[in-house]
């Protein structure tokens, strides 16, 4: 009889529907990926122009650190010289020393040139003006030497391309072995 009821229980069951177990409904929704709805930008068919930086970047805005002794700019181009002609740029020094430096700025002739350029007469020296050869600065402070270049009217012109140096030495220095920091000054010729 026992089997019985128990059938009868579960025939039951099954008829109304409720049956000893069923699945539970899940009580959070289900993870869908996003669908990507974004249109890509229309190409316009005139390219805009390009805005202007408010600030330009310069090779001057990147110094070297204040701790080193430099010099400034590494080399100077001087196109369609001639007789008679003058060309003058500043060579900046920057002391990077602790303590007041006095350094020597002079006219070296190079120990190598460019591919296209030779070395400068030696005459050149004598057409080179240094305003302040021998200038003292304070610890870390960067001053503007003005080196002048002057053909005389009469001279002969040298080679189509020549090469020169301004060198800048520091005078505190001892020992054989010294620094010394150049700038190159590359000079075309008129029709070179």
């Amino acid at each position: 009889m026992r089997i019985l009821v128990i059938s009868l229980v579960i025939l039951a069951m099954t008829l109304t529907g409720c049956v000893g177990y069923s699945e539970p409904e899940p009580s959070y929704t289900p993870y869908e990926p996003p669908v990507d709805t974004v249109e890509p930008a229309p190409v316009p068919e005139t390219p805009e122009p390009a805005t202007p930086a408010s600030e330009p970047t310069t090779i001057d805005d990147q110094k070297p650190p204040d701790n080193i002794t430099w010099v400034s700019p590494g080399k100077v181009m001087i196109g369609n010289f001639h007789a008679g002609a003058r060309a003058e740029y500043p060579v900046t020094i920057h002391n990077g020393k602790d303590t007041t430096t006095e350094f020597l700025v002079y006219y070296k002739q190079p120990s190598s040139v460019g591919e296209e350029y030779g070395k400068a007469p030696s005459v050149v020296q004598d057409w080179v003006v240094i305003i302040d050869s021998t200038p003292v600065l304070e610890p870390r402070e960067t001053k503007d030497i003005l080196v002048v270049l002057e053909m005389p009217e009469s001279a002969k012109d040298p080679e189509p391309k020549w090469e020169f140096w301004i060198a800048v030495k520091d005078n505190s220095q001892t020992g054989l072995i010294q620094t010394e920091l150049c700038v190159r000054w590359l000079v075309a010729m008129r029709g070179s």
